[in-house]
């Protein structure tokens, strides 16, 4: 074979790479990781992601006697919550002086393409697992995913519903912004001792269900290990798909560190409250017909791309403290 032809790059890239590619991008993340693994990746339609949410009690509901009159329902507890899906690429190319110098051997050429994947996986992986964490703000006109700073709040406006408007109090998640130094925190007489704070910040978010992962940063995962070495507190063995270790803060609760997370931070999540939505033709997909003769240049050129949106829909069932340094 002189060289790779478009149906062929194509096949191996959807046969192979793109299989790969997904596998990464839903499993090298603590976060995406057990969200995919508990089947919370689903399929999104329309132009955005809405849905209706509970802003106010019940009215209609109280004691009665007898030929007492019931009271009817006066207003719609329901306002529609709205995010907008964010897109994410990566280009990929092989040019024709990469085909020309290794023509005939096909396992040169596919090591190429190996290298571009790789390094489109890599660039992707850090540029939505940055976002995963980020406050939503758009960088250069363009959205991205509503991280973790954007939805676990208590004062901005998520999903197009202000946390500070009276009666909006269920949209609000529990926010620690204490400072805590590490030295305090590891002072079992201090109000600031770490194994005090969690169970503190766990326990506020605890309503109608309980946080079930905790993620925070490697220094705060390691100051907890050694806090619970010297205490004598109690190790998990529960392994995430691709090795992801967790120390239990609780029954059904797990401590993990993500490289990507908020210095400082640490969340309190209740992984039932979460979804990630995303379009099943760019859920890591070849754009359009797939690889193609670039114009004005001598390459063949493929994008790679992801189109969706990560939602919440419980934030009072969420805490952070923000402070944990």
């Amino acid at each position: 074979m002189a060289g790779l032809d478009t149906a062929f790059l194509n096949n191996v890239t959807r046969d192979h790479f793109i299989k790969t590619i997904k596998n990464q991008m839903y499993n090298q993340s603590p976060f995406f990781n057990r969200l995919f693994a508990k089947g919370r990746v689903q399929t999104m339609t329309g132009v955005s992601l809405n849905w209706a949410v509970i802003m106010k009690k019940h009215t209609a509901v109280g004691r009665y006697v007898g030929y007492d009159t019931f009271a009817n329902q006066p207003i719609n507890p329901t306002v529609i919550a709205s995010l907008v899906p964010c897109d994410y690429y990566a280009a990929l190319a092989i040019s024709g002086d990469e085909e020309r110098r290794n023509s005939g051997a096909i396992e040169k050429l596919l090591d190429i393409l190996r290298i571009q994947f790789d390094n489109a996986t890599s660039t992707m992986k850090e540029k939505m697992y940055t976002d995963a964490y980020s406050d939503g703000s758009l960088v250069g006109g363009r959205y991205g995913l509503y991280g973790l700073q954007a939805a676990v709040s208590a004062s901005n406006i998520y999903a197009n519903i202000n946390r500070a408007t009276a009666g909006n109090e269920s949209w609000r998640s529990n926010v620690d912004a204490t400072p805590h130094t590490v030295a305090n925190m590891k002072d079992p007489t201090s109000v600031h001792y770490m194994p005090s704070v969690m169970r503190t910040n766990y326990t506020i978010a605890t309503h109608d269900h309980s946080p079930n992962i905790i993620i925070s940063t490697k220094a705060l995962y390691n100051l907890y290990q050694d806090i619970a070495g010297v205490q004598n507190l109690q190790f998990d063995n529960e392994v995430a798909n691709l090795g992801f270790g967790g120390v239990q803060f609780g029954p059904g609760v797990t401590l993990v560190f993500d490289d990507f997370c908020t210095t400082a931070y640490m969340y309190f999540l209740a992984l039932q409250d979460w979804n990630v939505f995303v379009y099943s033709d760019a859920n890591f997909s070849l754009r359009g017909k797939g690889w193609r003769e670039a114009q004005n240049q001598d390459a063949k050129i493929a994008q790679i791309i992801w189109s969706g949106q990560m939602r919440l829909d419980s934030p009072w069932h969420q805490a952070v403290s923000t402070a944990m340094a």
